[in-house]
């Protein structure tokens, strides 16, 4: 019974086998093709080696569209790129294969149009790469160039454009045996007088197997070459997935840590602005008075006629052109000064002012060395990401250390400054009532000599308030350059003890990976 059984199924696998024979050799066997109404042996094979070829053209934009996730610079261009260029070939070839197996099936008798429609599109598509996959590339180095500031490793260029520079060589070897196989049919027509003319005798001498075999070759071997721009493609879309998968991780890694370092941030701008706003409100109350006082000196009724009045005139308008300087460029370039403070700190824990990026050099060049699509691409970025995980989601956290100690230093340079503003005050409140003593003298040379004897010194006093005053905002630039290198310094240390080597040493390794490849001693 069980002998019987699998003699059935063997009986029927061989009819199932026959039937599918049956179904492939009328496209195998010689039929009436190429133009011509008589059979030529083996042609139904080009049919079959075209679509075959299509079956691997179709497959090449498998993996597109692709949208990146991760609001990181380039990736969404780069994957845009790669996605035209895989819908230029899938396009260009399958214009090209209906027309093939067209050919195959005429019987028009023109021979010459219908393989002319072949020679046309083939040249067509050779434009067409030659147009279109340099502007591809160029937007590529562009990208590099422009988000990476990476020239010269140009590996998906050079990938593709060797592809690409394969399939050309494959179009021009299916044309070269195409015409071959036309002039055969072409010799048979003239030795017969004309296409309507022929027979199969004369197909057969000048229509040689072997002219179509070379075409199903030539066929074969244009799909041949393309599963290297396919996986060009493949690969660069996959490594910027990979990127983009990261990227993802580090910003929620980030946004975790992102309370922390704003609340750092925040405290550090609170004793800025209250700096600001000291100095601010301290020195237009001085301004004020001074004004006030400048006001009850002119209303003095003897002062005004002293032979040296200039001069205490020159000596008050230095002091109030000290004032006048306040809110035209002192005050302005010291909340520079002060917001160069924050800026630097939040720059040195890599947060972005944009919402949803982060800003990076270092984890530049890891999505570099990924996207770039090197021969190392994926050993270098799987040796190096955890390392750079590490640095930008603990830094945020471990941080805090570096804050702690600016902060009080700041908050010294603020009672610093209400200590040397208050200075200021002892250089002109008594002005005005020096000068009433002046005012009160009855006789016009003892008023003269007082003028004059105080003149003197009240341009000496102008002088030295101005240096103080410059003094105030001097300490506060040099404090704040200060404040920025005392905590870069702390934030370097930081980074060291999160991993035993410095951010650029790291770049740089990367970098190296991504051209070198694997070493044994780092």
């Amino acid at each position: 019974m069980m002998r019987l059984l699998a003699l059935a199924l063997c009986v029927q696998s061989l009819l199932q086998v026959d039937t599918i024979v049956h179904r492939i050799l009328p496209m195998a066997l010689a039929k009436p093709d190429f133009g011509i109404s008589l059979p030529i042996t083996s042609s139904g094979k080009v049919s079959l080696a075209a679509l075959g070829a299509r079956t691997v053209l179709e497959a090449i934009d498998d993996n597109t569209p692709f949208t990146v996730e991760a609001n990181y610079k380039g990736l969404q261009d780069l994957a845009n790129i790669v996605v035209s260029v895989a819908s230029m070939t899938v396009n260009l070839g399958s214009e090209l294969v209906p027309l093939v197996t067209s050919l195959v099936s005429d019987v028009s008798g023109d021979v010459t149009t219908v393989f002319a429609t072949v020679f046309t599109k083939i040249g067509d598509i050779k434009t067409a790469i030659g147009t279109q996959l340099p502007t591809a590339i160029a937007g590529m180095k562009a990208l590099f160039k422009t988000h990476f500031d990476s020239e010269g490793l140009d590996y998906i260029p050079n990938q593709l454009t060797d592809g690409f520079n394969r399939i050309v060589l494959g179009l021009d070897d299916l044309n070269a045996k195409l015409q071959t196989l036309k002039k055969g049919i072409d010799d048979a027509a003239t030795a017969a007088g004309s296409v309507a003319d022929l027979t199969d005798p004369l197909v057969k001498k000048f229509v040689k197997p072997a002219y179509v075999y070379n075409v199903v070759f030539a066929i074969n071997q244009l799909k041949a070459y393309l599963p290297v721009v396919k996986y060009t493609i493949d690969s660069t879309l996959e490594n910027i997935n990979l990127a983009d998968d990261y990227l993802l991780l580090v910003s929620q890694a980030l946004q975790q840590s992102a309370g922390t370092t704003t609340q750092s941030i925040s405290s550090v701008k609170t004793v800025t602005d209250a700096i600001s706003q000291d100095v601010k409100t301290g020195l237009n109350g001085y301004a004020s008075d001074f004004s006030n006082m400048q006001t009850e000196i002119g209303s003095f009724p003897r002062l005004s006629t002293a032979a040296d009045i200039a001069r205490i005139n020159s000596a008050l308008g230095s002091y109030s052109a000290a004032f006048g300087t306040l809110t035209t460029t002192r005050y302005p370039a010291m909340d520079t000064h002060l917001q160069n403070l924050i800026d630097a700190m939040t720059n040195a824990l890599a947060a972005s002012s944009t919402p949803g990026q982060i800003t990076s050099d270092l984890l530049d060049s890891l999505i570099l060395t990924v996207i770039e699509n090197g021969k190392y691409a994926q050993f270098c970025f799987n040796k190096y990401y955890g390392l750079v995980f590490g640095f930008l989601t603990s830094l945020g956290d471990s941080a805090g250390l570096c804050f702690d100690k600016e902060i009080p230093r700041l908050q010294t340079l603020q009672d610093t400054l209400v200590t040397a503003r208050e200075q200021l005050l002892a250089d002109f409140e008594y002005i005005a009532s020096e000068l009433a003593v002046c005012d009160s003298l009855t006789m016009q040379a003892k008023l003269d000599e007082c003028v004059l004897a105080l003149s003197g010194f009240y341009t000496s006093l102008s002088t030295q308030f101005g240096l103080k005053l410059q003094f105030i905002f001097d300490l506060i630039e040099n404090e704040t350059a200060a404040s920025t290198n005392r905590f870069l310094i702390c934030i370097e240390l930081v980074k060291m003890n999160l991993v035993e080597i410095t951010e650029a040493n790291l770049m740089n390794d990367i970098r190296e990976c991504a051209l070198d490849g694997p070493t044994a001693d780092d």
